[in-house]
């Protein structure tokens, strides 16, 4: 067995693991190991990962390009483990570290079902210290159909959770008369101010951690104020800060700003809606953390949300939620001409009911200004006409009924007009 560098086939540039050393880890990643094996085991997997090295198996013999591992960790389970690099030759089978080739993922579509996405849990945290555990194989190793839902991951929530503490997913009712006020920096203000309430970890606000142009973070000016915060912070949470960025463009692993290009160590994340088809504007939050001593502080994840303008940061996943966007906001206009104030809020998180959860695309009020009549509904706009899809958003449908007014649309028949024509007949 040999560390082997990254992006190679395997067959040169060897530096030989010890006999003892590939036995400990072979006995614990079987689940015959001692704690002394868990602990060398430990220490050669983070090993890989510092120096970007791979591990090359010679279950195939020293002549055949080997079956090559790569040590991976996951973050919130504190845990190493050894990812096979899938495009490699395949373990012998009798081979340890051998296991059977589980098929493609099932990628979700718009007409998946309807998925659960609840507030994120604890501190506004989404690193953790290194892990110190290497996950053993997995005792059921027959293939999986590896199908699942839509996932959206930590660093998304926390993104969420700040854009709904600073009202950013509203399109803000309208000022009596002229356009809308708004730019980016204060976009950006109404984030750093919500920022103020949540914390990094006890004691530590996210305010004092938060930076929102790139410049901070090329001129290291982030990394020296996370190393002197480090020196108090509390000891059992690992140093963190965020970067909250405006972006034109983000590519697998960058986020590219008007003040620079922030590169991130791991590949960015964003849902599960495939982010070509949706244009920028993006707003980006990173986590600058240490994984190792030897890299020091890094843009360590990010996650990629699409929004609406570089002005107004409404969340969008498809460039047609923009198009929805765009018609609410028109239709604002007009309903203020007729004496009719409107605000809209993109529901990002899932709501209690008495029926069950139910998450409506968004919710509406209107208030008459002449009448004093006042309004709130659901709105559900239809993506696809796909059965399945379909009879999920009536069950949605029916959960919201129970609480209040629900407004349904198909993506293709929400216009200004059809906005004020239902906003009129539910004031009526």
């Amino acid at each position: 067995m040999w560390l082997v560098g990254k992006d190679t086939t395997g067959k040169t540039g060897r530096v030989a693991i010890s006999d003892e050393l590939k036995a400990a880890l072979v006995r614990w990643y079987t689940g015959r190991g001692s704690e002394a094996d868990h602990r060398a085991s430990v220490s050669l997997v983070s090993t890989a990962r510092e120096n970007h090295k791979w591990i090359a198996c010679d279950c195939l013999g020293a002549e055949r390009p080997p079956p090559l591992m790569s040590a991976a960790y996951l973050s919130f389970q504190e845990t190493y483990y050894l990812r096979r690099l899938t495009a490699r030759p395949g373990h012998e089978p009798g081979c340890p570290f051998h296991l059977p080739q589980a098929p493609p993922r099932i990628r979700e579509t718009v007409k998946d079902s309807l998925y659960a996405i609840g507030l994120p849990k604890g501190l506004f945290s989404a690193h953790q210290k290194a892990p110190e555990k290497l996950a053993q194989r997995p005792e059921d190793i027959e293939p999986d159909d590896r199908s699942r839902g839509v996932a959206i991951p930590r660093l998304g929530k926390l993104l969420w959770l700040l854009l709904e503490r600073a009202g950013s997913n509203i399109l803000r009712e309208l000022p009596p008369s002229g356009r809308r006020a708004g730019s980016i920096s204060e976009e950006m203000h109404h984030l750093k101010r919500a920022a103020e309430g949540l914390e990094i970890a006890p004691g530590i606000r996210l305010s004092d951690h938060l930076y929102t142009n790139a410049i901070d973070y090329e001129k290291r000016r982030v990394h020296a104020r996370l190393r002197a915060a480090a020196e108090t912070w509390p000891p059992e949470f690992a140093p963190q800060s965020f970067l909250l960025l405006e972006a034109s463009e983000v590519t697998s692993s960058e986020v590219v700003t008007g003040l620079g290009t922030v590169e991130i160590r791991n590949r960015i994340q964003h849902t599960g809606i495939i982010r070509a088809e949706v244009e920028p504007p993006f707003l980006v939050l990173a986590v600058v953390g240490e994984h190792s001593r030897r890299e020091g502080y890094l843009a360590l994840r990010a996650y990629a949300q699409p929004v609406f303008s570089g002005n107004q940061f409404v969340p969008a996943e498809r460039d047609h939620d923009r198009d929805v966007l765009r018609a609410l906001q028109q239709a604002q206009y007009e309903l203020r001409r007729l004496g009719v104030r409107m605000a809209v809020k993109k529901v990002l998180f899932d709501i209690t009911l008495a029926a069950g959860s139910a998450r409506p695309d968004f919710l509406v009020a209107l208030l008459d200004e002449h009448s004093g009549v006042e309004c709130k509904f659901a709105l559900q706009i239809l993506q696809s006409d796909d059965a399945d899809y379909l009879e999920l958003r009536s069950i949605e449908r029916e959960r919201l009924g129970q609480a209040g007014i629900v407004v349904c649309l198909p993506v293709s028949s929400v216009t200004p007009e059809a906005i004020i024509s239902e906003a009129r007949s539910l004031l009526e």
